[in-house]
């Protein structure tokens, strides 16, 4: 979106408020994590694919309109990530502040930032640290300036030249967001493995506005291994190109990475490796579940599925921990009998209580269903 200089100046001489901290987590479903946390809530990116027609839009590109944002800095202090605000104010950061518009939403990337030891928190998987992260600060708002909605869906990820962008995502780098909602304006922090070894090639940040990665978003050249945005893509689709340091590749690391990705993790015995998450999950019924955790009632409401199936839900705990999102009905009850589907999402961190928060669906007579969290401690 083009802006003449009036609004500019406008924007560049309008105070900001402090604001009041927001976080906004959204559980996604199916995805199954243990991850290690202090008091930011971190969203696991799962490897699905997902097409959802928008609103048709055009991206256009502008440097100055990041005036009226937060700093990097500052979206991480707001996350409660005082090494990481320090990080994004240090020579390693790099301020990019780079705007594009379509899909009927302005798109700032704001700056990024790769390293060791960055982050307050501490993210595992499968009980390996993860702690050489790349993490990329974005503003998404509405065009129009009218706010955007809390339980928003966007899915952030680096795409690297050379690489099936549907394949080498962020779902299989390790990838999760964390994001707060300031004046209609949703600022997100996302981190996934440190793309910085892969610097000798061309970097790519994809902002989409979906819960998952979307085939029919990008392009990919398979002669040249560029990637584009699919012009004809109903939607949000942006993306930039991230200035990256050709020093800093390591071809080694950059293999190392992709051996990870095709090679699926699996323990000595080559069965997947479980949690103790996964392990309680999976003897849950929708007979025995209430003996084993207790129903939240707060988070109980009753939807209808909209025209394609889709069931859109949202709750928040005493403890603020809240979730949101959309799941097909036709994944959930496959005979449409009523009752509790057997198919359960979950998310487990390791704080203070150990909380595991189930979501359960049960459809009802009427064809409409039924959302409610369970909690369970697994101490």
């Amino acid at each position: 979106m083009k802006r003449d200089i009036n609004e500019v100046l406008k924007q560049a001489l309008t105070p900001n408020e402090e604001p009041d901290f927001h976080l906004n987590q959204k559980i996604l479903h199916c995805v199954k994590e243990t991850s290690q946390m202090e008091k930011r809530t971190w969203k696991r990116v799962p490897a699905m694919v997902l097409t959802t027609a928008l609103v048709l839009g055009v991206c256009t590109g502008s440097a100055y309109a990041a005036w009226r944002y937060l700093a990097p800095g500052q979206v991480a202090e707001y996350l409660k990530d005082s090494r990481l605000s320090s990080a994004f104010e240090s020579e390693g950061a790099v301020k990019i502040n780079e705007t594009q518009s379509c899909g009927g939403y302005d798109v700032t990337l704001l700056g990024m930032i790769s390293g060791k030891g960055l982050s307050d928190y501490v993210t595992t998987v499968d009980g390996e640290l993860l702690d050489d992260r790349t993490y990329s600060v974005v503003a998404v708002e509405k065009s129009d300036k009218t706010p955007m909605p809390d339980n928003e869906e966007i899915f952030v990820s680096p795409f690297i030249q050379g690489c099936q962008p549907e394949r080498y995502n962020a779902a299989s780098m390790n990838g999760g967001y964390s994001s707060f909602l300031e004046d209609g304006v949703l600022y997100c922090i996302a981190e996934c493995d440190n793309v910085s070894v892969f610097s000798d090639r061309t970097i790519y940040l994809g902002v989409l506005g979906e819960a998952f990665y979307n085939s029919e978003a990008y392009q990919y050249d398979e002669a040249t291994g560029e990637i584009a945005r699919n012009e004809s893509y109903d939607g949000l689709n942006a993306l930039f190109v991230l200035p990256m340091d050709a020093s800093m590749a390591d071809s080694e690391a950059a293999e190392a990475l992709i051996e990870a990705i095709d090679t699926p993790r699996a323990s000595d015995d080559g069965e997947m490796p479980e949690t103790d998450a996964d392990r309680f999950v999976q003897r849950l019924t929708p007979e025995n579940i209430d003996e084993y955790a207790k129903r939240v009632e707060s988070t109980v409401m009753t939807v209808t599925p909209d025209a394609d199936g889709g069931i859109t839900y949202a709750y928040e705990l005493e403890n603020g921990a809240a979730g949101s999102g959309t799941v097909a009905k036709e994944t959930l009850f496959h005979d449409e009998a009523p009752g509790m589907s057997p198919q359960f999402s979950y998310s487990y961190s390791d704080g203070e209580n150990g909380q595991l928060v189930i979501e359960t669906f049960t459809l009802n007579e009427d064809g409409t269903v039924t959302f409610a969290a369970y909690v369970a401690n697994l101490e």
